[in-house]
């Protein structure tokens, strides 16, 4: 080789470094043409052509090569190079293949073909090529890396999780590695693990938003929201051009229920990318949570004009549908998105919620299942083995979840496991602890496990809502109610309320306020006017927190008595319960306060919404969880007045029954 060509040689191997591919391809560009024949430089043209993006050139140069040097396995192993960024993955894999049959021994085509494989899903022969790389060469970080990823894309998360950890003793200093070690541990469900390998990537640089955005999703593992929303605005400022970052911080801000910063992010999101069935599903979520019904159907309708496959946007209509009444719709639009992806978890939940409202049982407590896999989970892991439903465990922690009212609802299973003989507890929120220590007293209620022996053999728990799956799936065949009493000294506190001249109904209008729940389930104050205009009639307000305020807002305030404020002071619904049962009647809408009635047998109507909650069912006046609740359905979605009439008119026809025949009805009789 002439001086002048190792000269023009270096200076282009220099112009590479610094990144000046251009300037290095143009020295490439005249070396080849002054040589042609030169294997060295024709092989040197290539590798910059596909720096520099030009891969068609690369190709017909790389196959130019192949034919004038066909013994040469780099030749071969150079076309396949140009195959595969053409995503020709099965042309580049034939290459490799060509390369080492003739030369067994070149590794790098060994590798290449391992990424070939890969490519086409055919990851365990990929494992088995990065294998045989690793085998003469332990310290292949490519090779080590890319089978870290097979193994996980093959669902082996724990030899992956090995490799990575591997790659990061090897490299400390590379955050990449912890960033993929990070994404294996949060496929582990290891969210704590995952925020410590993040904060140690974050360590070695702030700016890495892959890093951020994995400790988001960790962070919202572990119930803290506000932290993953400071993390996703930091992965968002990073790569202010991602869409996926923006859609899920769009959808963490929707569960803060910061909606002015949702849609603001959404609007941001659709102008990169305005196209996005995503984006539109998430802003038609924040229309609805805005009470806009027409603009959500509308940006679900071009969600799906533009992917019909978009289980997410299915799931959204079946949820307007419902609101909008129209129950024969939500199943198939529920069934179309599980035919989109069948592990689509808010599909499958709800679908466990449609089956429910039917009485289907067995499929609907399996259904349910999946609501775990939803944000936010129900439900936080307790830190040792969960109940599979079969083993006879030591001690089984019976985990409270949800809201108030499902703890109630559920509470009932817990005595089932004492009737097997099984030695249980219930572990719900310290202020429900009190309410339900009434329930069984074979089974203890805490409010958390410091009287517990973690390190206990045969230590299990489960959580309360898989007590239907797992132990008894029928209502029919569950604990009756009433299984909740309240407390003798708190009967006597509100005793006052009783007055045999007045008919005295208790009522309860709002519900929790969260808008990813209380989508038209809570009625206002004002709706329950035809009740006050009842002669004879005194109306006592159970309402707490939310909704209050209301009772400055009604021409029939006067007519409501307002027990004391520091009711409840000591432990969730304690003199709730007990003032319940000093009332003729409770009136209340889809709140814990009904599931309260139901499980202490108070008389009780339910005001409900077109298509309310599973546990109430979608037809009748009854429910099978309790039977002395009384339901009142909207007939049409929205229209609340006529249902209130009709309470009005029952609570008419129970007044009078009361005072012709004195306290002669039943407790549990609605």
């Amino acid at each position: 080789m002439s001086a002048d060509v190792s000269a023009a040689l270096s200076r282009a191997a220099e112009l590479h470094k610094a990144g000046q591919f251009q300037d290095a391809l143009a020295i490439y560009r005249q070396l080849a043409r002054l040589q042609p024949a030169a294997f060295g430089i024709q092989r040197l043209l290539i590798l910059e052509l596909l720096q520099v993006g030009r891969v068609k050139e690369a190709t017909v140069t790389a196959r130019r090569l192949r034919e004038s040097h066909p013994r040469l396995p780099h030749s071969a192993m150079l076309l396949g190079m140009c195959h595969q960024a053409m995503g020709h993955a099965q042309q580049a894999l034939a290459a490799f293949e060509s390369a080492l049959a003739l030369d067994g021994t070149l590794l790098e085509a060994r590798f290449l073909a391992g990424n070939a494989l890969c490519a086409l899903g055919r990851h365990a022969e990929g494992v088995a090529a990065y294998d045989a790389v690793l085998a003469t060469d332990p310290r292949s970080v490519e090779a080590l890396a890319n089978r870290a990823n097979a193994l996980a894309r093959m669902g082996k998360l724990e030899p992956s999780l090995r490799d990575s950890e591997a790659l990061v003793a090897m490299e400390p200093w590379q955050p990449i590695h912890l960033i993929n070690m990070a994404g294996t541990l949060l496929e582990l469900g290891r969210p704590e693990d995952v925020l410590a390998v993040t904060q140690k990537a974050l360590g070695l640089s702030q700016r890495l938003p892959d890093a951020e955005f994995l400790r988001a999703q960790a962070q919202l593992g572990t119930g803290d929201w506000k932290g993953a929303r400071i993390s996703l605005e930091r992965a968002v400022a990073l790569a202010p051009e991602n869409v996926v970052f923006l859609g899920r911080l769009i959808s963490v801000l929707h569960l803060l229920e910061d909606f002015p910063a949702a849609r603001d992010a959404c609007e941001r999101a659709l102008r990169i990318d305005p196209k996005s069935a995503m984006l539109l599903q998430l802003r038609a979520e924040i229309r609805r949570a805005l009470d806009d019904a027409a603009g959500a159907m509308k940006d679900i309708d071009a969600a799906l004009a533009l992917n019909p496959r978009l289980a997410a946007a299915h799931v959204s209509r079946a949820r307007l549908l419902a609101d909008q009444g129209r129950r024969e719709e939500v199943r198939p639009a529920l069934d179309r998105a599980v035919k989109a992806d069948p592990h689509q978890p808010y599909a499958l939940y709800s679908q466990a919620g449609d089956d429910l409202a039917r009485g289907h049982w067995e499929t609907g407590w399996a259904l349910y299942e999946h609501r775990e896999r939803i944000l936010p989970p129900p439900f936080k892991p307790l830190p040792f083995t969960r109940w599979d439903g079969h083993e006879d465990p030591s001690l089984l922690v019976v985990l409270g979840e949800q809201g108030i009212g499902d703890d109630i609802l559920f509470a009932r299973l817990v005595p089932l496991l004492a009737d097997r003989g099984m030695r249980a507890v219930l572990l719900t929120r310290p202020g429900l602890v009190p309410l339900l220590r009434s329930l069984d007293e074979r089974v203890p209620v805490i409010g958390d496990l410091s009287g517990i022996d973690l390190a206990m053999p045969g230590l299990r728990w489960a959580p309360l809502g898989s007590l239907p799956h797992l132990v008894c799936a029928d209502p029919d065949r569950w604990p009756a109610a009433p299984y909740l009493a309240p407390l003798p000294e708190r009967m006597d506190r509100w005793q006052s309320l009783r007055d045999d001249g007045v008919f005295t109904i208790g009522i309860n209008w709002q519900g929790n306020p969260s808008r990813t729940v209380d989508v038209g389930r809570s009625a206002p104050l004002a709706q329950f006017a035809p009740l006050a205009e009842i002669e004879g009639v005194r109306l006592v307000s159970l309402q707490h927190g939310a909704g209050i305020e209301q009772l400055e807002e009604v021409p029939f305030a006067d007519a409501i008595v307002r027990p004391s404020p520091d009711r409840d002071a000591d432990g969730i619904f304690v003199d709730t319960l007990a003032l319940m049962h000093q009332l003729d009647l409770v009136v209340t809408t889809d709140t814990a306060i009904a599931n309260l009635a139901g499980a202490s047998g108070c008389p009780a109507f339910v005001a409900l919404r077109a298509v309310p909650d599973w546990r109430w069912g979608y037809t009748g006046e009854r429910t099978p969880f309790f039977p002395s609740l009384r339901l009142f359905r909207q007939r049409r979605a929205g229209d609340w007045s006529s249902v209130f009439q009709e309470i009005a008119s029952a609570a008419r026809e129970r007044k009078g029954l009361r005072q012709g025949g004195g306290h002669g009805l039943a407790r549990t009789d609605a």
